[in-house]
């Protein structure tokens, strides 16, 4: 009789698949007890017949039955075929039809062309869900224990080192190089750097990234603004407590990043691809439309992208609104010109750390058995839109990063012409807005009356 021998094993940590050899070399030692020749190996490792998820090795053996290559299947175990009654019922049905016997290395023969050979059959299957439905809610209670404990799960992430102490405890310490590269992301972010500039930057130098292929911006932007960098720990996509691991980012630097990320202005300002300094920036001074970068003609200009109203050399504008900005940064009293961060902002900053420390003390509270799950969950559920309300309004960018550098600066220009594009965009956009006018019919010298430039705030 030809036979086929089908093995699974559900969770390999380890990628050895040495469940899969133990169960293969069983089955292959009854094929041969019995004298049968062994015709075909399907194998599904690392992979649950529970989860519903398609297992290529299974469907090869049930075409392999559909084809009449086999006249038997040789499993460890019936769980191994199945863990589901509705995937149960289906191979009941091929089988019988292929007239196919199904023999296990641990349960013996199964005779499904018996009425009480399926039976023996649906109840086999019926216990095999029931041992996964409790094996799954015992694992979905152990990750919520460990989630309000603080600790970590699944692979080591980037920016931390995991060893094993003697005692088998699993400690998280910082792997500094990469912390230090997130740190300085971080930085750049906040100091106006464009996520675009910053990723070719990165792909350009042949930085590695985490997963080893080029950089992205959703890549950078989720390993900047993760909980993790200031040790939150995150359950089902909440903060649920502490992690036990250290920061890596400053708590204020965190928030700026995020605070920078979430900007809605940030779509026209700093974030932009423009690769001209008042594109997206400057508007018209006739129809309040937005200027791009054109050619007029073969004159490189800023135009009105809305109804071309107005068209003006991109040298002359970019030279004198430069001009006036620099004119302000090289003032003793540049400091001046930061946003401040008002009293509104700083009870929103209290609230925000109140009520973080409110959850703080649940989590604890449940990981001590104080309170039970049902008595967590509504905490966290009452508080958690009152923490994002807080933040919202705690949430206001810091300017100073983005002027850090001329503070104190001898040369104003100097430090201008050293900053990449995106970061002089950022200190165009925080300090003034711009209104280009028509010029007077035939005017071939730039006026710069025809340019407006107001500051945004008290200069």
């Amino acid at each position: 009789m030809r036979v086929a021998t089908y093995c699974r094993i559900s969770d390999d940590r380890e990628g050895k698949a040495l469940g899969v050899q133990r169960q293969r070399e069983d089955c292959e030692w009854l094929v041969q007890s019995r004298g049968w020749t062994l015709a075909a190996r399907y194998v599904d490792n690392d992979l649950s017949a529970y989860s519903g998820k398609v297992r290529p090795g299974y469907s090869q053996l049930l075409d392999a039955v559909r084809g009449g290559l086999i006249d038997g299947i040789v499993a460890w175990h019936p769980d191994r075929l199945h863990r589901s009654p509705r995937e149960l019922e289906d191979f009941l049905t091929v089988v019988e039809q292929h007239g196919v016997a199904v023999e296990t290395v641990r349960a013996g023969k199964w005779d499904l062309s018996t009425p009480s050979g399926r039976m023996t059959a649906r109840i086999l299957g019926s216990v095999a869900r029931g041992e996964s439905e409790h094996k799954s809610d015992r694992v979905r209670r152990a990750l919520e224990q460990r989630a309000s404990m603080g600790a970590s799960h699944g692979r080591v992430a980037y920016g931390w080192t995991r060893s094993v102490l003697p005692d088998g405890t699993k400690v998280e310490t910082v792997n500094e190089p990469q912390a230090a590269l997130v740190r300085d992301l971080a930085q750049r972010i906040v100091r106006g750097e464009s996520l675009r500039g910053i990723v070719t930057d990165l792909n350009a130098g042949g930085i590695p990234s985490p997963t080893g292929k080029e950089w992205g911006k959703t890549m950078l932007r989720h390993l900047v603004t993760r909980e993790r960098n200031v040790a939150l720990r995150v359950h089902r996509g909440e903060v649920v407590g502490p992690g036990e691991w250290p920061p890596i980012l400053e708590r204020g630097l965190w928030e700026q990043v995020r605070a920078v990320l979430t900007d809605p202005t940030r779509k026209t300002s700093t974030s932009s691809a423009a690769v001209h300094l008042l594109s997206g920036l400057a508007r018209c001074g006739v129809c309040g439309g937005t200027m791009r970068a054109s050619l007029n003609r073969t004159v490189p200009s800023y135009r009105c992208a809305d109804k071309s109203c107005v068209s003006r050399n991109r040298r002359d504008v970019d030279e004198f609104v430069t001009g006036v900005v620099l004119a302000r940064l090289a003032r003793a009293d540049v400091a001046g010109l930061l946003a401040p961060v008002d009293d509104g902002t700083r009870r929103a900053a209290a609230e925000v750390a109140e009520l973080r420390s409110r959850l703080d003390n649940a989590a604890d509270d449940y990981a001590d058995g104080t309170v039970d799950r049902e008595q967590f969950h509504r905490i966290s559920e009452r508080l958690r839109p009152r923490l994002e309300a807080a933040q919202a309004r705690a949430r206001v960018v810091d300017s100073r990063p983005l002027l850090a550098e001329f503070i104190g600066a001898e040369d104003a220009r100097k430090v201008w012409e050293a900053l990449p594009l995106s970061r002089q965009r950022g200190v165009v956009d925080l300090l003034v807005s711009i209104r280009v006018l028509r010029a007077a019919p035939g005017a071939r010298v730039f006026d710069p009356a025809t340019v407006e430039v107001t500051w945004k705030r008290s200069t």
